[in-house]
């Protein structure tokens, strides 16, 4: 779970599509392979990174829960913007692969939207399926294509 002290701080909407009470899932940049940048992973496997800016509504409080449905390679990183600086640049992006996971909860923390760096990190470029909860809400999903038209 990420915490308040992880979140970049509070924003208005920015005029993206909100699923689940999450914004930046769905963003219009997420076709164009060059948006991917190319890590290697401590198993010497070839990964791509998406970098997506996600904000939580307070609608959803005290949470939302971001779940990738599929593909099972396709995880999630999410953090403090030191936390995911450090992660990024440490052996090529190596420990970034490793520390990424299958869901993450955003903490909502005011009464704005609260906002998180990270990304999705996939195996190549394909489309992914995103759940989306919060405790007052029923399960929302997505699919959007990462870096394939």
């Amino acid at each position: 779970m990420l915490h308040c002290a992880d979140s970049t701080g509070h924003q208005g909407k920015d005029g993206e599509t909100v699923v689940g009470g999450v914004e930046g899932l769905i963003l219009p940049g997420s076709r164009d392979p060059s948006a991917l940048s190319p890590v290697r992973g401590a198993d010497g496997r070839h990964y791509f990174v998406y970098k997506a800016f996600l904000a939580v509504s307070s609608a959803v409080a005290p949470y939302a829960t971001v779940s990738i449905v599929r593909p099972k390679s396709a995880k999630l990183f999410y953090g403090s913007a030191t936390e995911v600086g450090d992660l990024s640049s440490s052996h090529q992006g190596r420990a970034l692969v490793a520390a990424s996971k299958r869901q993450v909860r955003l903490a909502v923390c005011g009464p704005n939207f609260t906002g998180y760096v990270g990304g999705i990190i996939v195996a190549k470029p394909t489309s992914v399926t995103f759940a989306v909860s919060s405790p007052h809400r029923m399960i929302k999903r997505v699919t959007i294509s990462i870096g394939t038209d």
